[in-house]
């Protein structure tokens, strides 16, 4: 059903960008009152947002080549990066947004260099 090659960038991308924003997010989180209590709670932004970008990444090979399902796919992680960063940070929409929009444009140089990894990977 996926070939090796979308597995192997989803895997990457997903796990090598999990930890990179557990930190990221958890630098945010730092007014908790332990350091546990916001690496949970950057553990779960992180992965919850992930989760989407690779659903979406696992998805774009099954649909049709219209739709542009990586966009929708950032869109969405940065939809939920937002939502949960103004849960856990108890910030406003727009205090949340810079913050979500940083880190999708981590999460695209994560994708690519994953993406360009596993092509070099897969000539050898």
């Amino acid at each position: 059903m996926f070939s090796l090659p979308v597995l192997l960038h989803v895997a990457l991308s997903f796990f090598s960008g999990l930890v990179i924003f557990t930190f990221y997010f958890s630098s945010m989180l730092r007014g908790s009152s332990t350091k546990r209590a916001y690496y949970q709670s950057a553990f779960v932004i992180a992965f919850s947002g992930l989760a989407i970008g690779a659903a979406f990444a696992l998805a774009a090979p099954l649909l049709s080549s219209v739709i542009p399902v990586m966009d929708l796919g950032i869109v969405f992680t940065v939809i939920a990066w937002v939502l949960l960063l103004k849960r856990y940070c108890g910030t406003g929409w727009l205090e949340s947004l810079p913050s979500a929009i940083i880190a999708a444009i981590v999460y695209v140089v994560i994708t690519a260099v994953a993406s360009g990894f596993v092509i070099l990977l897969l000539q050898a």
